[in-house]
């Protein structure tokens, strides 16, 4: 076939968007086991999940320390041979905390999966959290932690998390460098003991799985010697009634502004959510958005600009972030103000929303290009306890979505006057 690399190829636009969903199995001890078969390479993921971040911590910090510290030594292995035993099979592996979850995840050659489970289930069950290597890992913790709060990035990022949510709250509260001097390895044994175990757990397997991988699974993780009782039990807090509805903290130096404006919005299991969603991009969700038009190329006042819709395990909330030139904070905020103004008063273009349902079913797409894309979709809706079929309800609604409604849902969720506003540097 002959390509005419001198003509445009025609648009289409994507009708259908075919999304596999994961196989749901249980090992022996009841671990509930997500598979996604697919893929060419020959490389698995494996994607275990505790209930164990941040919300479930008493002290601070110990529930971040104790999933990233466990690549730092088993029982039997130091952190040394660990990393010298993924090296050589060419595997990795990630940890990674969140508020709600620990997770951490292995990638492995398929051929080099009944040796490099054995090393990730040591590092799960039997992590020895070391002494020499905690006072390490605090050490520099420590350092970087008191690099970030020089950034105006970062105070706006604490600040905006404690006005929305409360000083006392898990989603609010902040970390101080004081913290770091108060962690024992007492507590980090503890608390892994009663969050990294059977009962408290999901996994997530995808790329090319046969029935063998799924015996090794079982075999390493599905045992019913790791069955543990325990129930973990997530405590209610309440978020502040009424936030302050401005917060600034003031850096002399800053050259730059850090600006958050936002709410607490409703779950992705709401009716309205899926419509919240295409509304929210309209605004601020990709490169072409309303604001990114009007506060960078417009104005000119940072590089930029984006809206955020933050699904956690015990609420949700909007997010409006960017960096400012230090002398236009006050203009920003203003001009932010008057596009969400104009989206609850004035209907969208036909043209415009066009635009982006095709921007919304082409992301949706990528989101299952692939077994481990498959997987990471699916993984973040199972742990917030969503039903399967979300992603297909987005893609009707992404279909049906009129601009009435656009309007409906703007005025319903997006008013100016409900936002509260965090600025960290300058507030001219």
């Amino acid at each position: 076939m002959n390509l005419n690399r001198q003509q445009q190829p025609k648009f289409q636009n994507i009708e259908n968007i075919n999304i596999p969903i994961p196989k749901k199995i249980n090992l022996d001890n009841g671990i509930e086991t997500y598979i996604t078969n697919a893929g060419t390479q020959d490389i698995i993921k494996i994607d275990v999940s505790f209930n164990a971040g941040s919300w479930y911590q008493t002290k601070p910090l110990i529930a971040t320390i104790v999933n990233e510290m466990l690549i730092e030594g088993t029982q039997k292995l130091s952190s040394l041979q660990i990393a010298e035993k993924l090296d050589f099979y060419g595997a990795f592996i990630h940890p990674y905390p969140t508020k709600d979850f620990g997770n951490i995840t292995l990638y492995t050659l398929k051929k080099y999966l009944p040796e490099t489970i054995i090393i990730f289930e040591d590092i799960i069950k039997y992590p020895k959290f070391p002494e020499d290597e905690l006072r390490i890992f605090l050490s520099k913790r420590k350092q970087q932690f008191q690099i970030e709060l020089e950034k105006v990035t970062s105070i706006a990022r604490r600040e905006f998390n404690e006005q929305l949510f409360g000083e006392n709250h898990p989603y609010g509260k902040k970390a101080n460098i004081e913290d770091y001097n108060q962690v024992n390895r007492n507590d980090i044994i503890d608390f892994h003991k009663k969050h990294y175990q059977s009962k408290n757990c999901k996994i997530m397997l995808s790329g090319k799985i046969n029935d063998s991988d799924i015996v090794l699974i079982n075999q390493y993780f599905g045992n019913k010697d790791w069955k543990v009782q325990t129930d973990i039990k997530s405590l209610n807090y309440q978020t502040i009634d009424i936030p302050k509805p401005e917060m600034f903290v003031e850096k002399e130096d800053a050259t730059q502004s850090a600006i958050r404006l936002g709410k607490i919005m409703i779950n992705k299991d709401h009716p309205d959510y899926h419509n919240l969603n295409v509304v929210n991009i309209i605004l601020g969700g990709y490169f072409g958005s309303r604001l990114m038009k009007s506060i960078r190329e417009e104005k000119g006042y940072t590089y930029g600009i984006g809206s955020v819709l933050v699904s956690l395990k015990n609420t949700s909330y909007l997010i409006i972030l960017s960096e400012v030139r230090a002398d236009v904070a006050k203009n920003a905020i203003k001009d932010i103000l008057t596009e969400i103004k104009k989206l609850r008063e004035e209907e969208v273009s036909q043209e415009e929303l066009s635009l982006v349902k095709n921007y919304m079913a082409g992301d949706l797409l990528r989101s299952f290009d692939g077994p481990f894309e498959i997987s990471s979709a699916f993984k973040n809706i199972i742990e917030l306890n969503i039903n399967t079929n979300f992603y297909n309800k987005a893609v009707e609604g992404l279909k049906n979505i009129t601009p009435d409604e656009i309007k409906n849902i703007a005025n319903k969720y997006f008013h100016e006057d409900t936002l509260i506003k965090t600025i960290a540097g300058k507030y001219n």
